[in-house]
């Protein structure tokens, strides 16, 4: 109980009234002291009738205000402090909000009542407490008079408790230890004996107050009520232990729950199945214990949440077994549910075969990978993942004219690897001691771009530096120079590099003196040239120069049987630098390589990376993939075998209907067939982990 429960409400008197209009005002209110507010309202101290008499006999005129006669005695506190932790006053205390405003004051008269009322109160809970006991209790005072009685003794001696409350207790139970308790002052218990009739078995204690004895108590069972009891706990004991036998008898797990998925028993059949003990779960709810990781689902909470039988795959994480587990709720005769009955079976085995089969045939593509990828040699040599026969001429036409100076142009979309193109052409030719030197023509601004290219003489322009630089014709001396997105050279531009294809040589800007490059160019870009060209975007005398050698790199989507080498390559990539164990599934392959790819090999780069870095699972599987890029609910392929194209419609029905219903019963009710066909179907499918 707080100081607001008891407190009763009262309207401050403002800081600028006199002492006579406060005495008055107290008066009327009938009341020993006041708060008083100032002129914010707030709390500024109380007076009271003596405050007020004090400063009366000290002198202060009548008119004088109040502010001196505050009584500093008279304490305030805040209106949720408890009430055993009222301040101890002679007048009471003032109540105060949070917002330092008068709620009210308390005065004694308040909490004498209040405590009253509590004494009271804790009477009526204490008789009641007694009245309730299912047996006898009887006290006495040091003389022996009975002080309390309930209607237990009352009922056993055909009495009420009025008329045995003053009375001896010997007169109504001659055979009682009571005068002897409070003799010696030592307890009794199992005293048996016969009270009207009725074989009584009775505890006597002494009472004591301040290690006084002040009197004694008993409290004594009806024993004619024990035999039935006993007799009907041996057959409830005989019951269980069949039970027990029974339950423990059952080859698969039976796990069992109150109808709040409190675990209370499970068989040895379970602790066999799973390796967890009873003592592990038994006392635990299924809460707790899907939280704490030793079941990744529970069917009991499913059970409990649908209040109808629930079959779900679940993993044991503690030995990684799989089980298919059964719950059933059992309800009483309300209608609540009282009990969850969980049968468990091991189907690990299975599931290690299926997971075999899988395993089997993603090595069985990971070696024709293999074999296919040590036929071609030429990938290690340059650096290049390909086996198709597109990149293979690819790769012959480059590193037969890696070895002359002519200038080449490669074509190709975004993202097929034309600056790889260009290194190993560079590699096989100049030779990696020789200067590869790369520029982005669409990444320089073009009023930088022509410095970049000739380089610039001191004070060429406004911040140059006043040693000048030198260009990237002149750093890629003797070596390469490659021009990536050449399409997007300014027209000014074309004109001097047209130039330097033709002369070989280069003039800084700013400078006058030509300087001799031995350069090999090689071009690359997106766009059409031609078409550009014809737009009056390229000048022709410049394609027509820079097409002395064309290389057309191919998309990814012409190139498919090179899917799964690149993507074993990022794999193995990643692997090595982030610490990974990824691998790719067949069926990640399968649906990478019926991807179009409008990216290249760019964008499967960055798919590989992304799944391997959001997923927790070694294995890629193609549910990782974006729904872009692969879509489940396809249908399949032209040309697939009936039978195939059959399973895999099944499997589609099978898994999405679950999705929407989380229930294999519910399945099977949906698809119009049994529970065991579903079962099955859909371990033969996969749809079981």
């Amino acid at each position: 109980m707080r100081a607001s429960d008891i407190m009763h409400a009262v309207d401050p008197v403002p800081i600028g009234c006199t002492l006579t209009e406060a005495y008055d005002i107290l008066q009327k209110r009938n009341t020993e002291f006041l708060p008083v507010i100032n002129e914010e309202g707030n709390y500024a101290g109380a007076f009271s009738k003596s405050s007020l008499l004090k400063e009366i006999l000290n002198g202060l005129t009548y008119n004088a205000g109040i502010k001196k006669c505050l009584d500093p005695d008279i304490p305030f506190v805040w209106f949720n402090i408890e009430l055993e932790q009222l301040p101890v006053c002679a007048n009471g205390a003032v109540v105060l909000n949070c917002d330092n405003r008068v709620m009210g004051i308390i005065q004694n008269t308040d909490l004498i009542r209040t405590f009253r009322s509590n004494i009271e109160d804790l009477q009526e809970r204490m008789y009641a407490v007694i009245e309730s006991a299912h047996n006898g209790i009887l006290a006495v005072d040091l003389s022996g008079n009975i002080i309390l009685a309930n209607r237990v003794v009352a009922g056993i001696l055909g009495l009420s408790v009025d008329q045995l409350l003053g009375r001896q207790v010997t007169d109504y139970i001659p055979n009682s230890l009571m005068p002897k308790i409070l003799l010696t002052g030592q307890s009794l218990y199992g005293e048996k004996f016969v009270l009207n009739a009725t074989p009584i078995m009775a505890n006597y204690s002494p009472v004591e107050k301040n290690g006084v004895i002040s009197g004694a108590v008993c409290v004594f069972q009806d024993l004619s009520s024990m035999d039935a009891i006993h007799s009907e706990l041996d057959s409830v004991k005989k019951l269980t232990r069949e039970l027990e036998a029974i339950i423990n008898s059952s080859y698969d797990g039976i796990y069992i729950t109150d109808g709040n998925c409190l675990t209370l028993n499970c068989n040895e059949a379970y602790q066999r199945v799973t390796g967890i003990s009873d003592s592990e779960v038994v006392g635990k709810t299924m809460h707790e214990l899907v939280r704490a990781g030793v079941f990744d689902q529970s069917a009991s909470i499913l059970v409990m949440e649908k209040r109808k039988s629930v079959t779900i795959p679940q993993t044991i994480k503690k030995t990684n077994k799989q089980v298919l587990v059964t719950g059933n709720p059992i309800f009483d005769e309300d209608g609540n549910l009282f009990r969850i009955v969980t049968n468990v079976r091991d189907v690990t085995e299975l599931y290690n075969l299926q997971s075999q089969l899988q395993k089997s045939e993603e090595q069985t593509l990971l070696y024709e990978t293999e074999l296919r990828h040590l036929r071609s040699q030429q990938a290690e040599d340059t650096g290049i993942i390909y086996r198709s026969s597109c990149m293979s001429k690819t790769i012959e036409l480059s590193l037969k004219l890696a070895n002359v100076d002519s200038t080449v142009l490669i074509t190709g979309e975004s993202g097929t690897g034309k600056e790889l193109l260009a290194k190993l052409i560079h590699k096989h030719g100049k030779g990696i001691n020789k200067p590869f030197i790369k520029i982005n023509c669409a990444a320089i601004p073009e009023q930088l771009l022509e410095s970049e290219l000739f380089g610039y003489d001191s004070g060429a322009f406004t911040g140059a530096k006043k040693e000048g630089k030198p260009g990237l014709f002149e750093l890629a001396h003797n070596g390469t120079l490659f021009l990536d997105e050449v399409a997007e050279m300014p027209l000014l531009l074309q004109s001097k590099l047209l130039r330097v294809l033709q002369e070989r040589q280069i003039v800084r800007v700013g400078g006058t003196k030509p300087l001799d490059v031995n350069v090999r160019i090689i071009a690359a870009t997106n766009r059409n040239l031609c078409k550009m060209v014809k737009d009056g975007n390229f000048r022709e005398d410049l394609y027509y120069r820079l097409l002395v050698i064309p290389i057309e790199l191919p998309p990814l989507r012409e190139r498919k049987e090179d899917i799964p080498l690149l993507v074993k390559y990022f794999v193995d990539t990643l692997n090595k630098r982030y610490g990974y164990k990824c691998h790719a599934s067949a069926q990640l392959l399968n649906a990478l390589s019926e991807y179009p790819w409008p990216g290249n090999i760019r964008e499967l780069s960055n798919i590989i990376e992304r799944l391997m870095i959001t997923t927790n699972e070694d294995e890629l599987s193609a549910d990782l993939l974006p729904g872009t890029i692969y879509r489940k609910d396809i249908l399949p392929e032209y040309g697939t075998q009936l039978q195939d194209a059959a399973a895999q419609a099944e499997a589609y029905l099978i898994a999405k209907t679950y999705k929407e219903w989380k229930s294999w019963a519910k399945v099977a009710e949906v698809l119009g067939v049994n529970k065991s066909t579903i079962y099955r179907k859909a371990l033969k499918h996969g749809l079981l982990k």
